[in-house]
């Protein structure tokens, strides 16, 4: 609800949206659906390769949605944006596969063999998949041998018998596929701490509150302002998470935010509840 939140504030209807169940009860579908975004449910079963997780689901997003529309941005549920993706959109239009960067790089062991022969010894940038962006059917190739490499990833729980693709879950085989498929001259890697800020840490700061319930965030480590607040960590929902994030200055404040509908906004759709019920 967060997630569906921050995109209501930066976007209201401009973008149609998308939610992929997986396991969700019928008090949680009745909330999807009373949602202002007014989002279209997808349930995971019904997915070409019907998955054991959400990993495996997620990998099949792009080939299930390309029938329907070119340029698909794919984000984990555990992230908010904190800033207009319009730019994201403008340059997966012209062809970038648009991501945040997970770390310095991946060098691709001999194991890695299994998907292309000169795989092996290839060093690449490693892009992180809680929020990426292309046209689906300019790369169609990507879009389908992700999905259906779902079935062979060596994460899963069947150890991906018989092909066992390797790397970590679905970002591991995302990248793997992308670099067999010499993707790299359409590479558009933002810098990992102002968008999805997996492996670092950053202190956040709320510097303006929007009366549309937009937020200005200011990233403390690079001086700029940040795009996505992914929580790739323990869950801000959690105990754990919130322990962590207390540390991250207003990171946790930042999630809360979205965390439920405003005043107006909940009376728009005649609930009455509705603070309770997402807090």
């Amino acid at each position: 609800m967060s997630l569906l939140n921050s995109i209501w504030a930066y976007h209201r209807k401009a973008i149609p949206v998308v939610v992929f169940e997986h396991k969700m009860d019928s008090g949680m579908l009745d909330e999807l659906g009373q949602h202002p975004l007014a989002p279209e449910i997808q349930t995971t079963s019904q997915l070409s390769f019907p998955p054991t997780g959400t990993w495996e689901a997620k990998q099949q997003v792009f080939a299930q949605l390309l029938p329907r529309w070119r340029t698909i941005m794919l984000l984990d549920a555990d992230l908010v944006l904190v800033s207009n993706l319009d730019d994201i959109f403008r340059l997966a239009e012209a062809g970038k596969i648009v991501s945040g960067a997970d770390g310095p790089g991946i060098y691709y062991a001999d194991h890695f063999g299994v998907y292309d022969p000169s795989l092996p010894g290839t060093q690449a940038p490693h892009m992180n998949t809680a929020a990426v962006c292309f046209d689906a059917r300019r790369h169609w190739d990507l879009a389908g041998l992700w999905a259906f490499s779902s079935q062979y990833g060596a994460y899963s729980p069947h150890r991906g018998v018989p092909i066992r693709l390797p790397g970590h879950g679905d970002q591991g085989l995302f990248n793997a596929i992308a670099c067999q498929l010499r993707k790299e001259p359409h590479f558009h890697i933002l810098q990992e701490e102002e968008w999805n800020d997996s492996t670092i840490g950053c202190t956040l700061r709320i510097q303006q509150v929007g009366e549309d319930r937009q937020l200005t965030v200011m990233n403390e480590i690079t001086g700029n302002l940040q795009r996505l607040c992914h929580c790739a960590g323990p869950k801000w929902w959690t105990p754990e998470g919130i322990s962590q994030l207390d540390l991250k200055g207003d990171k946790l404040e930042i999630f809360r935010h979205f965390a439920k509908l405003f005043p107006g906004e909940a009376e728009q759709l005649g609930q009455t509840a509705v603070d309770a019920a997402f807090h």
